[in-house]
């Protein structure tokens, strides 16, 4: 179970490494990524399939009776209809929408009780969903740190630029161009990481504490800053407007550090001290 644990947990991470690829594409438009993305999501499939085929073998049946097999066998033929549905009409939407829906329902069957047999593997691999929770949040507010500041140099550039101030602090910071590729680059990473740790860090609550996990307001709130990166990552690829995108992401940033200093307070299960 432990080894069979293991390829699922590598299936699940080369799953996340394909949507982060191609996310990356859709939203900053870069082919070679685009091309890792599909390049990772091929092992990933077929380790996935390999899978369901050994569990099937294992079991001597089709693996769709219990709820837990029903899940693994219907992530395996999402994606490949994901798949199918991308080769016809190229689109990277249908593909991204077809890996979201299997990354979350092998995580659900990946890291759910129903797997473990062994109490000891169960609490240890918990443990460790909670490592890759935390470590994964604050990456992502170190992250959201750096494109915030980048954000501020691309105003203050911006600014420079249009009152043609080429002074000291003019040149002594980077060039706008600098700026704004590191802020929305950093961004979206940041949304990936805050994203990847609030689906573990929900699955770990389930796991824990239950289905109240669900509204605790630490949850909610880091589900409103991730939607609201969402948001205005969207503005700036569809309608090219940089400067919003700068002034909002400093504004996001300021409820980001709100959500981590104040709502970790009144969070149930949440909580930092000086």
């Amino acid at each position: 179970m432990d080894m069979m644990f293991r390829i699922q947990e590598i299936i699940l991470l080369l799953y996340f490494i394909s949507l982060s690829a191609l996310s990356y594409d859709l939203f900053l438009r870069n082919r070679q990524v685009r091309k890792v993305s599909l390049y990772v999501l091929t092992p990933a499939v077929i380790l996935h399939f390999l899978s369901v085929v050994q569990l099937g073998v294992q079991l001597g049946r089709i693996p769709i009776l219990t709820l837990a097999e029903s899940i693994f066998s219907l992530s395996l033929i999402l994606i490949i209809v994901g798949i199918i549905h991308f080769i016809r009409t190229k689109s990277e939407f249908i593909l991204l929408f077809y890996l979201m829906i299997t990354i979350f329902l092998m995580t659900i069957y990946t890291f759910s009780s129903l797997n473990f047999s062994s109490t000891a593997l169960t609490l240890e691999i918990v443990n460790e969903l909670l490592v890759v929770h935390v470590g994964s949040a604050l990456l992502a507010y170190v992250v959201f740190f750096i494109g915030m500041l980048n954000a501020v140099i691309y105003l203050i550039q911006r600014r420079n630029l249009k009152e043609k101030k080429f002074n000291r602090s003019f040149f002594s910071l980077f060039s706008i161009g600098t700026a704004e590729k590191v802020m929305l680059r950093l961004t979206f990473i940041g949304v990936i990481l805050m994203s990847i740790s609030i689906i573990i860090g929900i699955v770990w609550g389930l796991q824990i504490i239950g289905p109240s996990v669900l509204y605790d307001p630490k949850v909610i709130g880091t589900v409103c800053v991730i939607i609201m990166y969402s948001i205005i990552l969207t503005m700036v690829k569809f309608k090219a407007d940089t400067a919003k995108f700068a002034v909002y992401s400093i504004a996001i940033f300021v409820l980001v550090m709100l959500n981590y200093l104040i709502l970790s307070e009144i969070s149930n299960f949440h909580f930092w001290s000086l």
